[in-house]
């Protein structure tokens, strides 16, 4: 994930070592070392290099090596970008980044990413339904019994849980959409 992160970033332009890990914060918490470990695994394999400070669209007070991507690193972006390996716990945050950086895939890869993630949410959906329809059917305690307190909580967050997802799809079916609606206008112009 860390290594999408960094070079997403660096497709749209170069930047300073500590703007990466400023701008990754708020999807990802990666420490100083970690950062620095991932920054020279990927200059070491030709996937980043050293760039001007000038080329860096954001001004910095402070002395720092900026970054950008190579040609090797472009194409290692392309192949994460396209990877749908939904069995990953976490592919769902990995989507979410994913889905800011769809500009640099074609239209059509967009659209196959997109629906690949819509068909993921769905069945998250209705495997949760299920686990809510058995968990309802298998635990619900007698009326008297101990427990009930337990059995409300667990059923209210399941449900919230629920929600969430829900709520996740609406935001990918919009971003289908969108993509369906970028594609269109640029086969009209």
């Amino acid at each position: 994930m860390y290594e999408l992160l960094v070079l997403s970033l660096l497709m749209h332009f170069p930047l300073h070592a500590y703007l990466i890990a400023k701008i990754i914060s708020p999807w990802e918490k990666i420490s100083r070392g970690t950062l620095s470990t991932l920054l020279s695994k990927l200059e070491q394999a030709g996937m980043i290099a050293e760039a001007g400070a000038d080329t860096v669209p954001y001004p910095s007070d402070r002395p720092s090596r900026a970054l950008q991507i190579t040609e090797l690193g472009r194409k290692r972006f392309m192949e994460l970008m396209l990877d749908t390996g939904s069995g990953s716990a976490s592919y769902q945050k990995l989507f979410h980044i994913k889905a800011q950086h769809l500009e640099f895939l074609s239209a059509r890869d967009q659209l196959l990413l997109v629906e690949h993630y819509l068909q993921y949410a769905a069945d998250g959906i209705a495997g949760l339904r299920k686990q809510i329809a058995a968990f309802r059917k298998d635990t619900a305690p007698g009326a008297g019994m101990p427990g009930a307190q337990f059995y409300a909580t667990t059923l209210d967050l399941l449900e919230v849980r629920l929600e969430a997802k829900e709520l996740d799809l609406a935001w990918a079916q919009r971003l289908q959409a969108a993509v369906i609606s970028a594609a269109e206008s640029r086969q009209e112009q």
